[in-house]
């Protein structure tokens, strides 16, 4: 019961954290053009897309920091403090004046919140993953860290059902806003739950907490893991969430209402898959799991990219589908994976830190790099390339780390 209840804690502000992101993603052809100034809604989402790559550099500094937090003072204490930064900075998006009224200071304050929400997010996933799979110990430590993951995709789902409700409302111009306030206040109701979590760690395990530079040096083919796995767990979903899926509205192959509907079918089949993925990792071994993951989408990208060419909405569905699919088979099983490969005492530092770092260079480069692939080709299978780069990379680092019994 005491396991339940401090997971379900734990990932509340899991939900939160990708409600937000998903619902940034979602109403991002709409948020663009009230914030940059440009001559069209594509220049404008493609500056969006920038804002996206600046902000995201304040996430791996946000996983040393509350990293450095969580392993010196407790998890619990991280955790706190993170969710409190994700749910302000949610509600003043929803009330952040436009470029008309304010002007520049409109795209410049959208990325600086932007960034202290990415700073934030930089300790929430990473560390409540660690929390949770650190008191499930040997009682499916797997499958309970993909059921955090799974919230996390819940937060997809919920920010999908707001998104569609807002557009069937008006298609059109529907009132974003709306969705972001109602993120702020969950954040800050999740905040008194969360503050009666339990910790999971005891005092003698945070005594000596290494130096990140000690870290590097002792681990880096587990730091190094975790950058490719940290990238590799938003390749697919950002690939679909805030490239191909904005594509296809941009290009009118899906109304407003439509593109919310399929968000969330997509979510929905990538919270499945998370937990069949925990399943199958605590039966055999995390680490088997998401090397089968990696090399399925490394020996699948260019049948995908195919799909995608053929400019058939059913087949591109079908390649996004599938893209989902292979992501969530690597990521279920990370949190247990992850904890494995670094000791308690520099543990929340290494996992954050490295995975928010591949996040944020693969994540935040994925939208800017597949734009710029997709510009200079015409054509949508020329993302193959990255895909292709970023699973061979990761496949690598699983290999790479040979222990995971630490």
């Amino acid at each position: 019961m005491a396991l339940k209840k401090s997971l379900l804690i734990a990932s509340l502000g899991t939900l939160i954290e990708y409600y937000d992101y998903a619902l940034f993603s979602l109403f991002l052809p709409f948020l663009t053009p009230v914030f940059f100034p440009a001559h069209s809604q594509y220049d404008a989402l493609v500056m969006g897309f920038y804002a996206i790559l600046i902000a995201s550099i304040a996430r791996p500094l946000g996983g040393l920091v509350f990293g450095y937090i969580g392993d010196k003072f407790g998890r619990k204490v991280a955790l706190v403090i993170s969710l409190y930064g994700i749910a302000i900075a949610t509600l003043m998006i929803g009330i952040l004046p436009s470029y008309h009224v304010i002007g520049i200071w409109a795209m410049i304050l959208l990325t600086l919140i932007r960034a202290i929400q990415m700073l934030c997010y930089g300790g929430e996933y990473s560390g409540a993953g660690i929390y949770v799979v650190e008191l499930a110990k040997n009682n499916r430590p797997a499958l309970i860290g993909a059921l955090l993951t799974a919230m996390a995709l819940v937060g997809s789902v919920v920010a999908s059902l707001v998104g569609i409700a807002i557009t069937s409302i008006d298609k059109v111009n529907p009132n974003w806003r709306i969705g972001f306030v109602i993120g702020g206040l969950m954040g800050l109701i999740a905040i008194y739950f969360r503050r009666s979590m339990t910790e999971s760690i005891g005092e003698h395990e945070r005594i000596q907490t290494p130096s990140f530079k000690q870290i590097c040096v002792l681990y880096p083919k587990e730091i190094f893991a975790g950058i490719c796995i940290g990238g590799f767990s938003t390749l697919p979903f950002t690939t679909v969430l805030t490239f191909i899926n904005p594509w296809l509205k941009t290009n009118g192959y899906l109304d407003s209402l439509q593109f919310m509907q399929f968000q969330f079918v997509l979510s929905t089949i990538a919270v499945v898959t998370l937990v069949l993925a925990g399943f199958f990792a605590d039966r055999y071994s995390p680490a088997r799991v998401m090397k089968k993951g990696a090399l399925a989408l490394l020996i699948l990208t260019i049948p995908l990219a195919i799909m995608l060419e053929s400019m058939n909405l059913y087949w591109i569905i079908s390649a996004e589908i599938i893209l989902v699919i292979l992501n969530e088979i690597l990521l279920g099983p990370s949190n247990a994976y992850l904890k494995q490969i670094f000791p308690v005492n520099c543990r929340y530092r290494g996992v954050a830190v490295s995975f928010c770092l591949g996040m944020s260079l693969i994540g935040g480069l994925t939208p800017v790099i597949e734009n710029y692939l997709y510009k200079a080709t015409g054509h949508l299978y020329s993302i193959a390339i990255w895909i292709i780069i970023v699973s061979f990379l990761t496949l690598l680092s699983l290999n790479s780390v040979k222990r995971t019994d630490q």
